[in-house]
């Protein structure tokens, strides 16, 4: 993505961002051509959580998308895999029609979040896939079903079967380009006018643009 220190999160944003959009694309070249395969992602145990520390994710991904991405058999040179992992918060459509002032007469935008992040892929056993898959059913039953939820049984016969058919992944986050653009460059005024609209058209967008502001102030 184009730099721009305006909209530059950092490795603390990143792992928020994680944490509040876990519906990722995984993206890989093997020697067939670019494969993306969708999948839900969270901040795995091993991550440590630091600043100067790598973040470390865990996801799982069906095995024939697994296959596509050559992820079933290890590199000639030893090398890990590597994929792009692509996480996106809120985002929108900004008209110019909102702009006010000097801003007036400036082209149409998309505010949005996102963060591509480069990883080592670690492609887990049949336990450690087990359990992650465990923890990723336990994170969204508490998120989307609290009172109800149900747990993964990793020792039933029937659930080890079906987790034959996926593989567990380990993704340590080598490098990352990450932005929050949230019209900063534009004036309060202008600012104001676009969460207005955004309030009534895009409230998650609109929120996520008064943290943003928030951020601006306090820097």
């Amino acid at each position: 993505m184009q730099p721009n220190p305006l909209y530059k999160i950092g490795v603390a944003d990143v792992r928020e961002l994680v944490g509040r959009a876990p519906w990722m694309q995984l993206v890989s070249h093997p020697a067939g051509g670019p494969v993306a395969s969708p999948s839900p992602v969270l901040l795995a145990p091993h991550d440590e959580g630091g600043d100067a520390e790598p973040i470390v994710l865990e996801t799982h991904l069906g095995r024939a998308d697994a296959r596509l991405h050559g992820l079933l058999q290890p590199l000639e040179d030893g090398e890990p895999h590597r994929m792009l992992v692509i996480a996106a918060g809120a985002h929108g459509y900004v008209s110019p029609s909102w702009y006010l002032g000097a801003d007036a007469g400036q082209v149409p935008t998309w505010n949005f979040e996102q963060a591509t992040l480069t990883c080592d892929v670690e492609v887990l056993d049949a336990q450690a896939n087990l359990e992650t898959l465990r923890r990723l059913v336990e994170h969204f039953e508490q998120a989307y079903a609290p009172e109800h939820g149900v747990r993964l049984d990793i020792d039933d016969d029937g659930n080890r079967g079906m987790a034959m058919g996926t593989i567990g992944l380990r993704l340590t986050v080598t490098a990352f380009d990450a932005k929050s653009k949230m019209s900063q460059n534009k004036s309060r005024a202008t600012q104001a006018s676009v969460l207005a609209h955004l309030d009534a058209s895009n409230p998650p967008l609109a929120e996520r643009m008064r943290l943003a502001a928030q951020t601006v102030a306090a820097d």
